[in-house]
């Protein structure tokens, strides 16, 4: 009953229970449990079929939903700028359309099952060869290559009304020259929320990452995220911290 709403309204409900399953490795539920591990981004992608990839979605909110979990962190939505980027295997491609195109799909099959989707990693973490979790990962793409690659499935998205955009890691030096996409404002509110005319909810990816625990702690993490326009604050690295720095 939560879909579609508005990020208010979402907000208020208690009781998103949150996954990461892509398809392919990344399928936390179908791993853990022994499931046959559905198609990965990257078989999708070079089928290039939107129906496959809405099938994947269904096939994926059914057991989701059947275990009582209601919020998929998928599609991802990056654009393989970079070949040896850390989502070489989780992203649907290089091309920006046909990216949007599988991730539309993907995530109509999400909501379909009753189970919210959510794109990542914002604002495309397919144009890094680093990665956050080990550390700090960075672009140097100018605003103007972001809008004409990377950020297109994305606008795409946001048009179409999705519910939720995850915030990488990464330091886009094209938006932000210091800060990481997740604690800067002028990723989430000036790019995303102001110029692209994103209105659902913003979540930070997990902050227990090494890309922000080298940079801060987690109650300077916390409260640098929520004023940078982060609406959810994903696995802080010390949640007592995090609620004291707020």
């Amino acid at each position: 009953g939560v879909l579609g709403m508005k990020k208010e309204i979402l907000l208020s409900i208690a009781g998103l229970h949150m996954v990461d399953e892509e398809g392919g490795n990344v399928s936390r539920v179908a791993n853990k449990l022994g499931y046959p591990l559905p198609a990965s981004p990257e078989a999708l992608g070079e089928a290039g079929d939107a129906a496959q990839a809405q099938a994947v979605g269904t096939e994926i909110a059914a057991y989701l939903k059947a275990l009582g979990l209601n919020l998929d962190f998928a599609p991802v939505a990056d654009v393989l700028v970079e070949n040896d980027s850390e989502v070489k295997g989780r992203s649907y491609g290089a091309e920006p359309q046909r990216v949007s195109a599988l991730s539309a799909a993907m995530a109509q099959g999400l909501r379909a099952g009753g189970v919210i989707p959510c794109y990542k990693h914002f604002p495309g973490h397919g144009a890094t060869a680093q990665s956050a979790h080990a550390g700090k990962a960075a672009s140097s793409r100018a605003l103007s290559q972001m809008l004409a690659c990377e950020l297109i499935p994305f606008q795409a998205g946001i048009d179409a009304g999705i519910e939720m955009i995850m915030i990488s890691h990464m330091t886009a030096r094209g938006l932000d020259t210091s800060a990481p996409a997740s604690l800067s404002r002028a990723v989430i509110t000036t790019l995303l929320r102001e110029e692209m005319g994103y209105d659902g909810v913003v979540i930070t990816d997990a902050l227990r990452m090494e890309a922000i625990t080298e940079r801060c702690g987690a109650g300077e993490a916390a409260v640098s995220a929520l004023l940078a326009g982060a609406d959810i604050l994903l696995l802080p690295e010390d949640l007592g911290l995090a609620a004291q720095g707020i």
